[in-house]
């Protein structure tokens, strides 16, 4: 039973990572869809979503079934509870690159602002980095790795703190950047959003290995 149980739970393990790696691949497309304007990448990422949901939906159904013919407890259930919650953070964490890929479909010609798009980019390859790391710590559950990336989100904030700024003078200059400033401000909110999810995968890779709920950020891990 035991070594059942423990195949059952690296299948489960398995089909996180493949998730977690179309989620990567699904923010890294949106962001080039923003960044260039495309329409048809944009549109790519938009309907690959449906798949990322049925994966997230087997991953529930696999989780309840084998905590329900099993009966695992202490780390098994850990392992098991932790991979239910971090997919439902990667669905989430997908949901939001959806809306980066829709900011594609802007105007020709509308007006932009490469500093603040040059900001925004540098949080979208923190995010990119932070997620590819953390499904390689998953896959090695590193719970050491795991709070060293989580602590990366800090530089994300720290980005969002300058866009905010860039986009308020920008307005007091120019009243009628207002507007485009709303996207911008949209698209930093998606990626800090972004960089809280990884942080919550990160929480449950701890949570796995150390048998305990932190809020990594704080200074109690």
């Amino acid at each position: 039973m035991s070594r059942l149980l423990d195949q059952q739970i690296q299948k489960l393990k398995l089909n996180f990572i493949t998730m977690g790696l179309n989620v990567s691949t699904a923010l890294s497309d949106a962001v080039d869809a923003w960044r260039n304007n495309d329409l048809t990448l944009a549109q790519t990422v938009i309907d690959g979503d449906e798949k990322i949901n049925e994966q997230e939906t087997h991953l529930e159904g696999k989780s309840a079934q084998i905590i329900a013919l099993q009966q695992p407890v202490a780390g098994d259930l850990r392992k098991i509870v932790a991979i239910l919650k971090a997919s439902s953070d990667l669905e989430r964490l997908a949901d939001h690159a959806i809306h980066i890929a829709k900011k594609a479909r802007r105007e020709q010609g509308a007006p932009s602002d490469s500093e603040l798009t040059d900001l925004l980019l540098k949080m979208a390859e923190n995010d990119k980095q932070m997620l590819t790391d953390i499904l390689q710590a998953y896959s090695d559950i590193d719970d050491d790795a795991a709070v060293k990336i989580s602590e990366k989100d800090h530089q994300t904030d720290e980005y969002l703190q300058q866009v905010n700024q860039i986009i308020i003078q920008r307005i007091k200059e120019q009243p009628n950047f207002a507007l485009e400033a709303m996207d911008y401000m949209k698209l930093g909110n998606h990626f800090e959003r972004i960089g809280d999810y990884v942080t919550n995968i990160a929480e449950w890779i701890v949570y796995t290995e150390r048998g305990r709920i932190t809020e990594l950020g704080n200074s109690d891990y």
